[in-house]
Formats: C-alpha cells, sequence, structure tokens
C-alpha cells in the first residue's frame, strides 16, 4: 500500500478525490431517475424511457471533448458556469416538463454537463508524478465504483418515498452545488497553477542559471516548473499553445485509437454484464437477489482497482481488456446453474472493470502533452459513453433473442475478438517498421 499512502500524501490529491467523488453522485442517479420518471410518473413505456437517457448520453458524448477544451483554455471556472446556469435548471425542468419536452431538455442538460471526470483525472495526473499516476487513477476508479454502488440505490429509494419530481429537483440543485464546489475549490488542471519552492536545490539552480544564461543562444523560454511531478512545459518564443488540435492529433493514430476502442468496448462489456444480471436474475425469480449481486460485481471492481494500482508496471489496455472478456465469459456459462457459483463468476467478471478504466486512462494521459490532457480525457469519457450507448440496444437486443446469459457472453466475446485482433495488428505493424528500419539500414 505504500503507492497509495504516497499519492494521498501529495498535497490537494485527497481533496480532488474527495471532491471527485461527492460531485459524481448525483450524476450516478440521474439515467435511472429518468427511466423511474418517465415510466412512472409520466406512465410511458421503458422504450420511451429508453430514449430520453439516450438523448442524455449523446449530449453527453458530443460534449466531453469541447468541455474538456474549456478546461485546457478557459480555465476551470470558466468550463463549470455554463453547466451550473443550465445543465442543474434543465434537470428540475424536467420534473414539471411533458415528455416531449423532458426528451430535448435530457439532450441539452447532456451537452452542458458538467465535466467532472475530466477535471479530476487532469487535476490528477498534475499532482501526482508520473510514476504514480497509476495509483491515483486506481484509487479514483475505486472511488467511482463506491459512487455506483451509492448513487442509484438512494435514488430508488427517495423516489420510491417522495416521488421522481421532488427527486429531480434535488438531483438537480447537487449538480449546481457539485459545479459550485469545484469553481470554489479550483482543483490545479495544469503544472503552471501549482506554487513553486521558494529555493530551488543546488544542482537544480545551478542547471536553472547555464539555461537562462544561454537563453538567446537556445531560443527557449520555460514556463514553469512542478519538482513534485516533473512536468516542465518549454515553449519556444512565438511559439503560443501547442495547438487547439494537439490531442487530436495524437490520439488519431494507431496507438491512440487503439486505447479508445479499448475504452469503448470495455464499456460496452459493462454494460452489457450490467443488463445480463439484471436478466438473468429476474428470469430465475430471484429479483431480490440483484442488489446483492451488483454489490459483488463492484466489490470484485474495487479489489482489482486496488491491486492494479498497487502494481510497479501497469498493463497494456488491450491486455486489461482480453482479461475483462475472459472473466466475462462464466458468468454466461454459470447463469442457469448453482447461485453460489454464478455469485463467484459475477464477482471476478468485475476484477478487470476499475483496472480497464485506469489503464486506459493512464495511456491517454502519457499519449498527449498536459496543455490538452483536459480534452483527451474528454475523449476517454466520450469513447465509454459510445461504447455504453451501442451496447444497450444491442445487448438488449440479444436477450431479447437468444437469452440472459447470451447478452454477457456475446460482450464477453467481442472483448476477446478486439483485442486479440488489435494485439496481431500491432505485432504486424511492428514487424513492418522494423523490416523497414532493417532494410534501411542496410
Amino acid at each position: 500500500m505504500d503507492a497509495y499512502r504516497r499519492v494521498l500524501a501529495a498535497p490537494g490529491v485527497a481533496g480532488v478525490l474527495l471532491l471527485g467523488f461527492l460531485a459524481r453522485i448525483p450524476f450516478s442517479t440521474l439515467g435511472l431517475l429518468l427511466t423511474l420518471h418517465c415510466v412512472r410518473t409520466l406512465d410511458r413505456s421503458y422504450l420511451e424511457a429508453g430514449l430520453v437517457v439516450t438523448a442524455t448520453t449523446i449530449g453527453t458524448a458530443i460534449s466531453s471533448p469541447w468541455r474538456g477544451r474549456l478546461v485546457d483554455t478557459k480555465g476551470l471556472r470558466r468550463a463549470v458556469l455554463p453547466s451550473i446556469l443550465v445543465q442543474s435548471v434543465a434537470v428540475v425542468a424536467m420534473a414539471f416538463a411533458p415528455f416531449e419536452a423532458v426528451l430535448v431538455l435530457a439532450l441539452i442538460g447532456g451537452l452542458f454537463g458538467l465535466p467532472v471526470w475530466s477535471i479530476v483525472r487532469t487535476s490528477l495526473s498534475v499532482l501526482v508524478p508520473a510514476t504514480l499516476r497509476r495509483s491515483a487513477f486506481a484509487l479514483d476508479s475505486v472511488f467511482t465504483e463506491l459512487v455506483f454502488m451509492i448513487g442509484p440505490a438512494a435514488v430508488t429509494l427517495a423516489a420510491l418515498a417522495a416521488g421522481t419530481r421532488a427527486s429531480l429537483v434535488v438531483v438537480g440543485v447537487l449538480v449546481a452545488l457539485a459545479g459550485i464546489g469545484m469553481a470554489v475549490t479550483n482543483p490545479p488542471t495544469r503544472s503552471d497553477q501549482l506554487m513553486l519552492p521558494a529555493r530551488l536545490p543546488a544542482p537544480l539552480e545551478a542547471a536553472e542559471g547555464a539555461v537562462l544564461a544561454q537563453q538567446e543562444l537556445l531560443a527557449e523560454r520555460r514556463v514553469a516548473e512542478d519538482l513534485r511531478t516533473g512536468q516542465i512545459p518549454v515553449i519556444a518564443p512565438g511559439q503560443g499553445d501547442p495547438g487547439k488540435t494537439a490531442a487530436r492529433r495524437a490520439l488519431l493514430t494507431a496507438g491512440g485509437l487503439s486505447v479508445l476502442l479499448a475504452t469503448a468496448t470495455g464499456s460496452l462489456v459493462l454494460t452489457a454484464t450490467d443488463l445480463s444480471i439484471v436478466a438473468i436474475l429476474d428470469e430465475r425469480g430471484l429479483a431480490a437477489r440483484i442488489a446483492g449481486m451488483m454489490a459483488l460485481w463492484c466489490a470484485g471492481s474495487l479489489v482489482g482497482g486496488l491491486v492494479y494500482g498497487a502494481m510497479s508496471r501497469g498493463l497494456d489496455p488491450l491486455w486489461v481488456l482480453l482479461g475483462l472478456g475472459a472473466l466475462s465469459l462464466p458468468v454466461a456459462v454459470t447463469a442457469s446453474g448453482d447461485l453460489l457459483l454464478l455469485a463467484v463468476t459475477i464477482t471476478l467478471a468485475g476484477l478487470f472493470i476499475a483496472p480497464m478504466i485506469t489503464a486506459t486512462g493512464e495511456a491517454i494521459a502519457q499519449l498527449v502533452p498536459e496543455a490538452v490532457r483536459g480534452e483527451a480525457m474528454g475523449w476517454h469519457g466520450t469513447a465509454m459513453t459510445v461504447g455504453a450507448a451501442a451496447g444497450s440496444p444491442v445487448v438488449g437486443a440479444v436477450i431479447d433473442g437468444a437469452g440472459p446469459a447470451w447478452g454477457v457472453g456475446a460482450a464477453g466475446a467481442v472483448a476477446l475478438l478486439v483485442a486479440l485482433a488489435a494485439l496481431l495488428a500491432r505485432r504486424v505493424r511492428r514487424s513492418r517498421r522494423r523490416g523497414r528500419w532493417e532494410a534501411a539500414a542496410g
């Protein structure tokens, strides 16, 4: 646990993790609450409720990179102000609007969603050294799992006790408070926002003096230095900001696309497992066991996240996706068998959830410069959203047509095929590149 002690000992990290935990709670409840509101209060079908959730998802997928770029270019407070003003009002308005208006308001709320994910991950990448980034992201994934264990259960109880209209009003207020909390605390998202030490260690001071003495010859200017993170942005005179498209240029490469593909496919597997657990137990007449099985699934993710974050070396996201797919398949095999064995396989299926989120987030943070990391984390969130949005209807159709076990089984098989195909393509690409280098050297 030494890695986690060092992460939590870094100034500001514990506060950012706590802020992310509290700010994510209202957002973890929105999908379920909107479904309950449409079905129970507006007397609409589950299909129509799904359209509302899809509208929110589409808005979030579109806005995540844009909101992350606002964090990079305009600062955190400028980025969260539209969310405080628009998203919170949209959520409250949905409590009293007819279904057609709810559909539009859901899309608007998603477009102006509070970029909690981008802010927390970007801030953590600044506050801790690169060697501890995996552990910091793993802790954040663990806190996220706790959020999704608490939020949906709490909002279900609130909706049943006080009604969905009152619950939507409360969630809308919590969204505003989350944005205000982020604006007030204003966690750093770039290393030049951190306070520098009053005096550098002697070797670094000597090196700094030598560089400054040769500034004209080297034609460069140092902007900021953070001894804790080792991130030293250097900008040549007249060069300005690295450019708005830097994040997209870095991600539109073979390496970047493979990480985004692993993220989206992993999110699809999570959605499929979630739906399949509910369908499996409901078909067996064990609906009362759903909450317990979900808790075991989340517990597996907590354990996997803690173990992965403590590892001295991380894993390639494609290998993590391979493990996620492989451990999801046993759930399909045990779906109609002994309940205890099903509980064991569901717990094991959760082991690679937090590592998948951590590994893909860490890989993207390493691919892009610090100045555009907020936008890159927004693309990471978009990939997760797209995977979940694509997975829900497809997996639902598979469950309806072939049975609950086939939902998680098909998703696990897809994850295995995608991971193996991407690993093979990477190996072929590297082999060809090595051949070209050897031919040029010869």
